[in-house]
């Protein structure tokens, strides 16, 4: 470990140090530009796991309804919180007791197969539904590296459909879903060769989070395969080709 990621890691571990530790792992490393990069879900192997480190006790990453429930299963299952909570309003509008025409259960409309699958013995139990749920998302979403649309139209219409068609299939039914959930998700603009695109090149969408009661910011990115990550170093913001100083 480099001098650099020491003194840098230090600070960071200083920003935080305040605050009360979760139990939820943080992984981290120091990119070229010498910025700190933190996140819960390692998807490259030079992260590291940062000891004695967590997200803050109370952090509510998702407000609303079954707020405490997602944040807590997806933080430890390694998905965005954000995505799940979209997943959910699209699936059932948070209706625990939603029943499909198709037989799909629960909050994030689990069938019978998928929850067999994921050993949820109720469906119409918050917890379970949603842990099931997230798993299925986090299996997807491996499934489909990068391509979110694609993972979520899976989750919609079944892996094997995807598969086949390698792309978002033909039903406009699925095809709805996919639309609603990443606008709900706020990427409502994300074609599938975008999120190609957007994997490739590792861009981001930036959000600040607050973690109140303390005063520290920290800096949630959600990069292309829908993975969280945070920082402490605020984002660079580009002005756009014709704006004026």
């Amino acid at each position: 470990m480099g001098k650099a990621w020491i003194a840098i890691l230090s600070g960071g571990m200083c920003l935080f140090a305040p605050i009360a530790f979760s139990h939820a792992a943080v992984y981290g490393y120091v990119d070229a530009e010498g910025t700190a990069h933190f996140t819960d879900a390692p998807a490259r192997p030079y992260f590291r796991r940062l000891p004695a480190f967590g997200l803050p006790r109370g952090v509510n990453l998702v407000r609303g309804q079954y707020a405490n429930l997602i944040n807590q299963i997806a933080l430890e299952e390694g998905v965005d919180p954000e995505l799940v909570r979209a997943i959910i309003k699209a699936e059932s509008d948070f209706d625990k007791y939603a029943l499909s025409r198709k037989g799909a259960r629960g909050l994030m409309q689990l069938m019978p197969g998928t929850a067999g699958r994921y050993a949820v013995a109720n469906p119409y139990d918050p917890e379970a539904n949603i842990r099931g749920g997230v798993r299925y998302l986090r299996h997807l979403q491996g499934l489909f590296p990068g391509r979110l649309p694609l993972a979520l139209a899976a989750f919609n219409a079944g892996e094997q459909v995807v598969l086949r068609h390698d792309r978002v299939p033909p039903y406009p039914e699925t095809r709805r879903y996919v639309d609603r959930v990443l606008g709900i998700y706020g990427r409502h603009d994300l074609t599938e060769e975008q999120s190609r695109a957007l994997a490739s090149r590792r861009q981001t969408r930036t959000e600040v989070v607050q973690l109140d009661p303390s005063p520290p910011i920290v800096y949630r990115t959600v990069d292309a395969d829908g993975i969280p990550l945070y920082t402490n170093v605020p984002p660079v913001v580009r002005s756009s080709p014709g704006a004026t100083r």
